[in-house]
C-alpha cells in the first residue's frame, strides 16, 4: 500500500504540519472508499482504513522514541517526549477536522449514513450522564478510554490508534452536528470552540497514555537493558494523563452547569 509508506518516522515525526496534512487527506480518502465499498458500516471501516495507513508510521515512531529515551534520560521530560506527543496531536487534529468538514459539507441524509455509528455513540454518551454526578461520570468514562488506549498500545504496540481514530470520528460528528445547527460551515469555528476548553485536556491525556503504553511495548520487544527507566517514564506519562483528565472533567462540568 503506497499511503502507509508516505510518512517516514525518522524524518517526519518532528514535523507535525506534514503529519496533519497527510492524516487529513487519508481521512478523506478512507471515508470515500468506505462509502462506496463498505456501505453498511461506513464509519467503522473509515476508522479501520485510517488506522491501517498510520500503523507503520506509529510503530516506527514509538520504537525510535523508546530507543532515544535510552540515551536521553538526562534531558527534561517534555523535551524527551514532546515530538511524539505533537505527532499524535497532529494526527488527531487532522482526522477530526477532515471528518467534521465532511459532516458539515455532506447533505444531511449522507452525513447521517456516513456517521451513523458515531451519532449512536454520542446519543449513548449523552444518555449516560445524570446531573447529580456529572464530574464522576465524565471522569469514569474518560478514564476508561485512557486505560484502553494505554492497554492496547502496550499489548499491540499501535493498537491505540484505533481508539484515538474512533474518538476523533465521534468528536468530529459532535462538532459537525453543532456546526450544522449553527448554519453550516460558518458555524464550524464556534462548534470547535464548544469542545475545545475541555477536549484539549482529555485528548492530550489519551495521546500521552498511548505513548506510555507504546514505550513499554517497544522496550519489551527490544529487550531493553534499562527497562526500569522506561517503566518510570511510562508511569509519569500515565500520571500526567490522569491529571489532565481530572482538569478536563472539571472544565467540562463547569461548561455543562453554565
Amino acid at each position: 500500500m503506497v499511503l502507509e509508506w508516505f510518512l517516514v518516522a525518522k524524518k517526519d515525526r518532528k514535523h507535525p504540519l506534514t503529519i496533519f496534512v497527510f492524516t487529513f487527506f487519508v481521512s478523506i480518502i478512507a471515508m470515500f472508499i468506505s462509502y462506496f465499498i463498505f456501505k453498511e458500516n461506513i464509519g467503522i471501516f473509515s476508522i479501520v482504513i485510517i488506522s491501517l495507513v498510520l500503523v507503520t508510521f506509529i510503530n516506527s515512531m514509538l520504537f525510535l522514541e523508546e530507543k532515544e529515551t535510552e540515551f536521553e534520560m538526562s534531558k527534561p521530560f517534555l523535551e524527551r517526549h514532546g515530538d511524539v506527543i505533537s505527532a499524535f496531536a497532529a494526527m488527531f487534529v487532522g482526522m477530526t477536522l477532515a471528518m467534521a468538514l465532511a459532516y458539515v459539507i455532506l447533505p444531511e441524509e449522507i452525513s447521517q449514513k456516513v456517521f451513523n455509528e458515531q451519532i449512536r455513540e454520542i446519543n449513548i454518551i449523552q444518555g449516560r450522564f445524570t446531573f447529580s454526578n456529572q464530574f464522576l461520570e465524565i471522569f469514569a468514562n474518560n478514564f476508561s478510554v485512557l486505560s484502553l488506549s494505554f492497554l492496547l498500545s502496550f499489548l499491540i504496540g499501535t493498537g491505540a490508534i484505533l481508539i484515538l481514530s474512533w474518538n476523533a470520528s465521534v468528536l468530529a460528528a459532535a462538532i459537525g452536528m453543532v456546526a450544522k445547527s449553527l448554519g453550516g460551515l460558518h458555524g464550524l469555528p464556534l462548534a470547535i470552540m464548544t469542545f475545545l476548553p475541555h477536549g484539549i485536556f482529555e485528548i492530550t491525556a489519551y495521546f500521552i497514555g498511548a505513548i506510555g503504553g507504546g514505550l513499554i511495548s517497544a522496550a519489551i520487544a527490544r529487550r531493553h537493558s534499562r527497562f526500569g527507566l522506561i517503566l518510570k517514564d511510562a508511569f509519569i506519562l500515565f500520571t500526567i494523563a490522569v491529571l489532565l483528565l481530572i482538569i478536563g472533567g472539571i472544565v467540562e462540568t463547569i461548561i455543562i452547569i453554565v
